[in-house]
């Protein structure tokens, strides 16, 4: 398989997003004005939006031996998402989210992780890394255990393989857990994370100096995510701050984990920085002018149909040149 399947280690859920009018003060209702229900989890959504790209992967998760695991199976079924290492709990149920987007298009998450936290290291199957190329890691996976063991010992495997590993932090997991995440630094190739998460997990004043830090750890490449402000990326040969493309928000459930996904997705292929910045960041954007994420995700059509339109978009104008670059390149990729 071309590039080497990318694992990916975290949470796979059932989410319900509903949007509301405004989110309820405590004692008040929340109204919501629809219901959708879509799989989901970090890892789950990367793993979709790889998968729309035309890029394999394999999930590391616990699902529990419910309905909502069936549903979960069933829809990825005929993916090049490989579910053959997905570990049924049936102490634990499979995860369940609810998701409030406002019409700010942000979102509020109350979550359930259930059999996800009981994945343990007898789980992770040493043969799930024979044909990888690299793993790509949760912070969600290393705040408790069992998972935490499991998700260590994933990290030993990917060493002993030669794997490359990558890291979306999440925000909760460097409140609860921080100790976990500054100990697998060294060990990171790919360091994807959020402004708000890097000041805490850091104690840095900005994004460069966390850049600053995380490069003499000897990362390889850093991305730090900023929602409407755009995104940071450095290498050691470069370090870019771009926009965010122009979107009308709607729901930012997914936004990171497709900016990732992007990332992933021209790391593996050897693109420079702006290349992968780009695709990760037209990613992003489009995840946030859905509701929900899993297959509501947009497919390769409506990101190549997105970024042929924003060639001559002015407020786009940082991406220009690399969207004239990628494009060949996508189409060929998600074309075999």
């Amino acid at each position: 398989m071309k590039h080497g399947t990318v694992l990916l280690l975290g949470d796979a859920n059932i989410d319900a997003i509903m949007p509301v009018a405004e989110f309820p003060v405590p004692g008040r209702d929340g109204l919501a004005s629809d219901l959708s229900v879509e799989i989901g989890g970090a890892v789950v959504n990367t793993a979709i939006m790889l998968h729309k790209l035309g890029q394999p992967s394999r999930l590391l998760s616990g699902i529990g031996s419910d309905i909502w695991a069936e549903y979960l199976t069933r829809h990825l079924k005929d993916t090049r998402i490989d579910t053959r290492y997905l570990a049924s709990k049936p102490d634990g149920a499979t995860g369940l989210t609810f998701i409030i987007a406002t019409p700010d298009g942000e979102r509020t998450m109350f979550s359930h992780r259930g059999a996800n936290v009981l994945l343990d290291k007898h789980d992770v199957d040493e043969r799930a890394f024979h044909d990888a190329g690299l793993i790509h890691i949760s912070g969600y996976a290393l705040m408790r255990s069992p998972q935490k063991d499991a998700a260590w010992h994933a990290v030993s495997l990917a060493k002993e393989y030669g794997l490359e590993i990558s890291i979306d932090t999440g925000l909760e997991p460097v409140i609860q857990n921080p100790r976990d995440l500054l100990a697998l630094l060294p060990s990171v190739s790919l360091f994807i994370s959020g402004r708000q998460e890097i000041s805490r997990l850091l104690n840095c004043e900005s994004p460069d100096q966390a850049a600053d830090r995380l490069l003499g750890m000897g990362i390889r490449q850093v991305a730090v995510m900023m929602g409407k402000d755009g995104s940071l990326l450095a290498d050691h040969s470069a370090r870019l701050a771009f926009p965010a493309f122009p979107i009308r928000p709607v729901d930012s459930t997914g936004a990171g984990d497709s900016y990732a996904a992007g990332l992933l997705f021209g790391y593996l292929r050897g693109w420079g920085l702006c290349a992968s910045a780009t695709l990760a960041s037209a990613l992003g954007a489009l995840a946030v002018t859905v509701y929900g994420a899993g297959f509501s995700l947009p497919d390769r059509e409506k990101v190549t149909r997105f970024l042929w339109s924003m060639r001559t978009e002015p407020a786009a104008a940082a991406f220009h040149p690399f969207i004239n670059e990628i494009l060949p390149e996508l189409r060929d990729e998600v074309n075999p």
